[in-house]
């Protein structure tokens, strides 16, 4: 039976870290916590927030939802400092008001089965079975014979879905660049390249430089403001409300792509690392038409 409104109008989801938020509009968003993320899309989106706090979600209409991920820890932590896959499933698919429509409305698939993501991704969107939301939690490509063209295909249809009107987030490593996943940041705007340090003294401060904007403010504490500013990215001079996450995983070589469309930052970070003590946490990214 096809499904009648598959627009939300700023539909709003909770999990109980450090992310929460859905909204629509053809951007990205991509944030450096430990649970950032990245955004692609015109329809719904989750944001990364914290300090964690379980959110409820106001009325919006039914959303299905499709995760693909893998695990990557670089620096040996214990599962409890990590998100592992699986988990990003199992919080939304228990969410507290967040209204799923249908069975499998919440579906994680393996990096290495990335085929089955790609075939949901090319449902019609009036079909049923479709998803509105392609959450993207991968660090590499698939594994196995034929990887890349697996890899192209799956990029493809992102494209496709994105031009249909749904929409696209990537956490944490979604952000990070490897062999043969060019063609996935392209689409998000951005990319992380080099070490991403482990700070268990400082960690990094997150810094709320969109202060108007529903992301950064839906569910998020701050604990005080601090001086921020960086013109190349957009960031005017002020005083920014912040929280101060410790310990984090520090990504100081995130970077905007020389194609991308319009940015708009929404956290930033002043740590001292990498030759910059400025750092873009999070942001929308516009998509070019």
């Amino acid at each position: 039976m096809p499904r009648i409104d598959r627009t939300p109008p700023h539909p709003l989801l909770a999990l109980p870290v450090d992310l929460s938020w859905v909204c629509p509009l053809r951007r990205v968003v991509s944030l450096r916590l430990v649970v950032p993320l990245l955004f692609v899309g015109p329809l719904p989106f989750l944001g990364a927030l914290g300090p964690a706090t379980a959110q409820v979600a106001p009325t919006h209409p039914p959303l299905r939802i499709l995760i693909v991920s893998d695990e990557v820890n670089p620096h040996g932590r214990p599962d409890d400092n990590l998100t592992q896959p699986g988990e990003l499933s199992a919080a939304l698919g228990t969410a507290t008001g967040l209204w799923l429509e249908g069975a499998g409305a919440v579906i994680e698939i393996a990096t290495d089965q990335i085929e089955n993501a790609t075939a949901l991704l090319a449902l019609p969107r009036d079909d049923s079975d479709s998803y509105d939301v392609l959450v993207y939690f991968a660090h590499r490509i698939p594994s196995g014979p034929d990887a890349t063209a697996r890899q192209e295909a799956f990029v493809t249809a992102v494209d496709d879905f994105l031009v249909a009107g749904a929409g696209v987030v990537s956490f944490h490593h979604g952000i990070y660049r490897t062999a043969g996943k060019e063609s996935m940041q392209e689409i998000l705007g951005g990319e992380a390249t080099g070490a991403v340090p482990w700070n268990t003294v400082d960690g990094q401060n997150v810094i709320d430089v969109a202060p108007s904007h529903p992301i950064t403010t839906f569910g998020v504490t701050a604990v005080s403001t601090r001086p921020d500013a960086d013109a190349a990215q957009g960031i005017p001079p002020g005083d920014y409300a912040f929280f101060n996450n410790t310990p984090d995983e520090r990504y100081p070589s995130l970077k905007i792509l020389p194609g991308a469309g319009t940015i708009e930052p929404l956290f930033a970070s002043d740590y001292d690392q990498g030759g910059s003590s400025t750092h873009l946490l999070g942001y929308l990214h516009r998509r070019a038409a």
